[in-house]
């Protein structure tokens, strides 16, 4: 069966400092995918536990700190972040982020602060 939802949700699933996502609804519960605005970036760094992150640059610019190693982006390049790998991203951007695992409570452990978000 194919299921359409095409529609990028009313109201933000999830609100930081920095930016803001949108959870897009899927019958499949095997994985998630957001739409996030950036404005600034997010405002912590964080290490998951067991979700792969995948980010696509819809549009914008920006940076991804990785393993402390800064990484320019943009509009349409793919960033794979494994599990257990520190990261961070600032910039004005839309992403799309797919997430597998879904993530989950307790999943994400917060290191410190991205000094780019204020």
């Amino acid at each position: 069966m194919i299921e359409f939802s095409c529609k990028l949700p009313v109201k933000p699933s999830y609100s930081q400092k920095g930016l803001s996502g949108y959870k897009f609804p899927l019958k499949n519960r095997n994985v998630e995918i957001y739409f996030v605005d950036v404005k600034q970036g997010h405002d912590t760094f964080l290490i998951s536990k067991k979700c792969t992150h995948i980010y696509y640059v819809l549009d914008g610019r920006g940076f991804f700190v990785v393993r402390n190693k800064k990484h320019a982006v943009k509009a349409g390049m793919l960033i794979e972040i494994s599990p257990k790998t520190e990261y961070t991203y600032s910039g004005r951007m839309k992403l799309l982020l797919i997430m597998n695992p879904p993530w989950f409570k307790g999943n994400d452990k917060l290191t410190k602060r991205n000094p780019s978000v204020k």
